[in-house]
């Protein structure tokens, strides 16, 4: 009967690491790293998981991407839009919208605002609805296709040289 110096005792935990190099010891910053990702508005768990590697050499499964971001309740803005409240989503774009009394930004714009200082993404869709319920003529004043009629080179076509 052969004895292993690490079972000697029976009972006793064993003194062996799982991981004895110490690789992939990164829980503290990989929630920074998610957040900060999150934060610069990307969400797919392909492109994070590259991302963590390239960046900070930390090798990390798409599946355990997707896991550790649903723990922590980082979603897309799609999720968010439909889990969040209708008054706090509204009065996220109301507060945007009040700090632009010249009425120059738009949909894509208030998104990034809402983003930058809170962390939450709400759907551009959702965000243009709200827009027009709440100020309709601030909407039309910022219509393009209006800029792009008066402007005399828009009319003008560019012919690309084709390949044969």
């Amino acid at each position: 009967m052969s004895v292993h110096p690490e079972s000697s005792t029976a009972g006793a935990p064993s003194k062996r690491t799982r991981n004895p190099s110490g690789k992939n010891q990164y829980k503290d910053c990989l929630t920074e790293l998610l957040y900060d990702y999150q934060r610069r508005e990307i969400f797919d768990k392909r492109m994070i998981s590259q991302l963590l590697y390239d960046e900070h050499g930390i090798k990390l499964s798409e599946s355990s991407v997707a896991r550790r971001r649903r723990v922590l309740g980082l979603y897309a803005s799609g999720v968010t839009t439909r889990q969040l409240p209708e008054t706090v989503k509204r009065q996220l774009v109301l507060t945007q919208m009040s700090r632009d009394p010249g009425k120059k930004l738009g949909p894509r714009m208030i998104k990034q605002l809402i983003a930058k200082e809170t962390g939450i993404h709400l759907t551009r869709d959702y965000i243009r609805t709200e827009m027009l319920r709440h100020d309709p003529d601030g909407f039309a004043a910022r219509d393009t296709s209006k800029r792009r009629g008066d402007d005399p080179g828009a009319s003008e076509s560019i012919q690309l040289p084709t390949t044969s």
